[in-house]
């Protein structure tokens, strides 16, 4: 049986909305305005592409079939996180690559018998498909009441893991009792003007995790102002919202730790001029180990598992 995309829509998890071109569907993170935002010429372009990837979407549904399969078309490759991960109960069952087949078709096998099966997909792409196709029947998982709404860099798009399933924001995805969507762009920045609500969108919670890209010291950008205006922003926008702030994790690639740690105290403060307003200091989040890290920026599969697990203890000592 081929599910239409209203049916995908509704096992889709983490979107907003959906583009169809040519029988293929990209499932969208972001509302309509903000995507125009990001079309205006003053903005990096690369912004534009990176908000049409898939990071923190994933489609999720009971069903008794025991053959999923979809054609696929992707914008890119990556070693990290470009992959397909299916779940069964909430364990991994099986990881599809997306190296050089940037076109092509997926299949998985399943067991027998009716389960929940979550299928994550590529974190660093423009990830599209079509003829989804299960030979069983299938339900639709009820969202959860709530929803977060987490907006970040591409540590919280999800580069970084070998796969895509272990970004910090999947593994709330699987942990946490709030819906998420994930607004995590590649290499942005504290952008005020980017803030702005989502039709059909009423988040309960809001993470902030931004301040590693653009910190060091440019004439084209001043830091300490973007910062100001963005939490001014935020909480214009959604001033009776709880949000929890997340300074910039241990990075190990052109660090200049003085202007860092400046940054990180720049982002505390301002953040915590306004109520309802948290602060988790990356730096507790995962230890200051090269082991952590992928790349000397982004987590490694390790170093997001542990920066996801310590983010959940953190919001539950915060009660948030």
């Amino acid at each position: 049986m081929k599910l239409t995309e209203k049916t995908l829509m509704k096992l889709a998890k983490g979107v907003t909305d959906y583009e169809k071109e040519n029988g293929y569907i990209l499932f969208l993170r972001f509302g309509k305005n903000q995507i125009d935002f990001m079309s205006q010429d003053l903005f990096d372009k690369a912004w534009l592409n990176w908000a049409k990837f898939t990071g923190g979407i994933r489609l999720e549904f009971k069903t008794n079939s025991e053959n999923i399969s979809f054609d696929y078309i992707s914008s890119c490759s990556h070693p990290r996180a470009n992959t397909v991960d299916l779940y069964i109960e909430n364990k991994l069952h099986c990881v599809y690559k997306i190296e050089e087949n940037l076109k092509g078709s997926a299949h998985f096998s399943l067991p027998s018998g009716e389960k929940t099966v979550t299928i994550y997909f590529p974190n660093e792409s423009i990830f599209k498909i079509k003829n989804f196709t299960i030979d069983g029947s299938y339900k639709a998982i009820k969202s959860k009441k709530k929803t977060l709404l987490a907006y970040g860099d591409s540590i919280t798009q999800g580069a970084g893991p070998e796969i895509a399933s272990l970004s910090y924001i999947n593994i709330l995805n699987r942990e946490y009792k709030y819906e998420i969507i994930d607004q995590g762009i590649g290499g942005y920045r504290f952008e005020a003007g980017h803030l702005m609500k989502i039709d059909g969108v009423s988040p309960d919670r809001i993470i902030v995790a931004l301040g590693t890209n653009y910190y060091e010291p440019r004439d084209d950008y001043d830091y300490e102002k973007a910062v100001s205006d963005y939490f001014k922003r935020l909480n214009e926008i959604y001033p009776d919202v709880k949000k929890l702030v997340i300074t910039p994790i241990y990075r190990t690639r052109e660090l200049d730790n003085a202007r860092f740690e400046w940054c990180r105290e720049t982002i505390k403060r301002e953040a915590l001029k306004y109520g309802n307003t948290y602060v988790a200091d990356g730096k507790d989040l995962m230890p200051n180990d090269p082991v952590t890290l992928s790349d000397g920026v982004h987590p490694s599969s390790y170093g997001s598992m542990m920066m996801g697990k310590s983010l959940i203890e953190k919001m539950k000592e915060l009660k948030f």
